[in-house]
């Protein structure tokens, strides 16, 4: 049999805040908490665990024994650190690693969190049901906050720009909502809203139609659900999702695609006008405009101005120059309204007084 060793120690039981002197008498697995006139134990060196280092000195715990603690001063002899748990500086494996390679893992694992919520919507939106979708533009949109416009003429003009320019109109719900913003916004559910804002600046129904068609083109194309998923992984990664319905729906009005899903949204519009007979003209005139707005038509011929940098979609001049591109020419192009159905197309939201207006959204 191996013969005890003994080591100065202090000691709490975790029954009273008596603070022991005690000898720490180790045989094979085990040991003995020794006093003058008492013996404590015995413990199994299996049941200890690191607690933490206060100064210079160690002091660990026991297993199932709340406040149970032991305190080493000083090095820790040889013998009976082998049979003790190893210190913990960090916790678990980055002790293991240490300092430096844990950062550097860390930093890897963080890089590869944010390159797959980046990157991974791509390939998962597509596999998102339709079903699924539509509850989660129901849930999220709703009426949104009675803001949309409704009249039967201006209801049955817009259903007719509609199925122009998509062979599936019956998936998509699109609204005019009474907003005095130009701009325009794709939703899951295969929602799409025009601001008022947008309808009343538009000098011609085509122009409409060019970015309802991009705004569609979002929607086949899977980029809704795609920033939609990017957005909520992000905020997953980067600090937690607000659970306020209406701050989602805020959010995903400023929701931003990327440069790529601009493109491709803009592809869609040009061959669905050209498929239902529509001129890209007005559509490259809408861009000159926004062109003028946004600083694109003053940043010099490669388009590497402020606006170029900080916006995240294409260049409005730039997406005027690809409008006017796919104009064909000698082709029969016709209007995407009659002039009296584009008239009550614009006035649909002045005609519906029912019809909130401004922001101010408040979904609960």
């Amino acid at each position: 049999m191996t013969a005890p060793t003994f080591f100065d120690a202090w000691h709490y039981d975790g029954k009273s805040a008596i603070k022991r002197k005690v000898e720490v008498q180790t045989i094979g697995q085990q040991f003995f908490l020794l006093e003058t006139e008492r013996r404590h134990g015995p413990f199994m060196f299996a049941d200890v665990e690191y607690i933490a280092q206060k100064g210079d000195v160690d002091v660990y715990g026991l297993n199932g024994e709340d406040g149970w603690r032991l305190m080493l001063s000083g090095p820790v002899p040889t013998e009976l650190a082998a049979m003790l748990p190893a210190r913990r500086r960090y916790g678990g494996w980055v002790d293991r690693l240490g300092l430096g390679k844990a950062t550097v893992a860390f930093t890897l694992a963080s890089a590869a969190a944010v390159a797959v919520v980046l990157f991974s919507p791509q390939w998962l939106a597509p596999l998102i049901p339709s079903s699924v979708d539509k509850k989660l533009g129901d849930a999220l949109v709703g009426d949104f906050g009675g803001r949309f416009c409704s009249t039967p003429a201006g209801d049955a003009a817009l259903k007719k720009m509609v199925a122009s320019l998509d062979q599936n109109p019956q998936d998509l719900q699109v609204e005019v909502a009474k907003i005095d913003m130009i701009n325009a916004v794709a939703l899951p559910g295969g929602k799409v809203i025009l601001f008022d804002g947008l309808v009343k600046q538009a000098r011609s129904p085509d122009e409409v139609a060019g970015v309802l068609a991009h705004e569609i083109g979002h929607i086949r194309e899977k980029h809704v659900m795609q920033a939609l998923l990017r957005q909520m992984g992000l905020a997953v990664v980067l600090g937690g999702v607000d659970g306020n319905s209406g701050a989602l729906v805020n959010n995903m009005l400023a929701m931003s695609y990327s440069r790529g899903s601009e493109a491709e949204a803009d592809a869609h519009s040009m061959k669905v006008l050209g498929n239902a007979a529509i001129s890209p003209v007005a559509t490259a005139s809408f861009f000159e405009r926004l062109s003028e707005l946004d600083g694109s038509a003053r940043s010099g011929d490669k388009g590497q101005g402020i606006a170029g940098y900080m916006s995240s979609h294409p260049l409005s001049r730039e997406r005027k120059k690809a409008f006017e591109k796919s104009i064909v020419k000698g082709k029969n192009y016709k209007p995407a309204l009659t002039s009296a159905e584009w008239t009550e197309l614009r006035t649909m939201c002045t005609q519906d007084r029912k019809a909130k207006s401004g922001f101010g959204f408040d979904f609960n």
